[in-house]
């Protein structure tokens, strides 16, 4: 009995740190990617890449995604170093990631639906 069975073994820390910040920016990104994708096929395929991906940095403010990307970051860094979490799949920290992020942004941040008028 257990013959074959192997011992699984945590990922490094900073192996873990990267691949929960890379969920951290999966969920920060694929919304804008997919609402620029919506605009540039409903207004045709008029302008090159590069030209998009401009427009589209402008548009969104990519400046201001450079600093979320630095807080996301300390965030990564904060939740594998300081509170101690173990991953043994790229999988299992990259989704610990995600739904961190969308959990703050569900948290604190603006919902569609919400009225600013008084």
């Amino acid at each position: 009995m257990g013959e074959g069975v192997t011992q699984a073994t945590a990922l490094t820390q900073l192996e873990t740190t990267g691949w929960v910040l890379l969920g951290i920016i999966l969920s920060l990104v694929l919304p804008v990617a997919m609402r620029t994708l919506q605009r540039t096929r409903l207004e045709g395929m008029k302008k090159s890449l590069a030209e998009r991906i401009a427009a589209a940095w402008k548009k969104y403010g990519g400046s201001r995604y450079l600093k979320i990307f630095l807080a996301a970051t300390v965030v990564a860094v904060v939740l594998v170093f300081l509170l101690g979490l173990k991953f043994y799949t790229s999988r299992d920290a990259a989704l610990a990631g995600f739904a961190w992020e969308s959990l703050i942004n569900k948290l604190f941040g603006k919902t569609s639906n919400e009225n600013t008028d008084p």
